[in-house]
């Protein structure tokens, strides 16, 4: 298993990937190809992505993060935006060996931690990151504002 920077070749299949892992929580993924190439491969990449080949070239799995500032900490980070192996290759500590690399990817960027977001109720997740050295944090609440009201706040102000 070679895990390895995603090339723009790469984005068909993660995006089917992210359409994988947005239905285990029923979710229908609004990602592509296209999009993940023009983020992670374009003139100004915003997302790395990082992705584990097999020995055949198929991949087996992906990880998507950004880079991140925390004011409390005063320190840079990564935050990791998607982690997935697909089910036949789990238990084979490709998820470990992608979150690694993309650490030593913002570490040679200045990061100093790693944060992500944990979807209510994925128990089998959260022993993962528990088991590699997360923890909880108790003053999170995590909020989103949609593109309606995204929009709404733009014209407002």
């Amino acid at each position: 298993m070679r895990i390895r920077p995603a090339t723009p070749q790469d984005c068909d299949a993660v995006a089917a990937m992210v359409g994988e892992l947005a239905a285990l929580f029923g979710v229908k993924a609004g990602t592509t190809g296209d999009i993940l190439r023009a983020e992670a491969c374009g003139e100004a990449p915003r997302i790395g992505i990082v992705v584990a080949e097999a020995a055949e070239g198929e991949l087996a799995g992906y990880l998507v993060h950004q880079d991140s500032f925390s004011t409390w900490r005063g320190a840079n980070g990564i935050f990791v935006v998607d982690l997935y192996v697909a089910p036949q290759w789990r238990n084979d500590r490709i998820g470990i060996r992608l979150l690694a690399e993309a650490a030593r990817r913002g570490h040679r960027r200045g990061a100093r931690f790693m944060r992500l977001d944990l979807d209510a109720g994925n128990e089998a997740g959260l022993r993962f990151y528990r088991r590699h050295g997360f923890r909880t944090l108790d003053h999170d609440r995590f909020l989103v504002l949609d593109e309606p009201g995204f929009i709404d706040l733009i014209e407002k102000s």
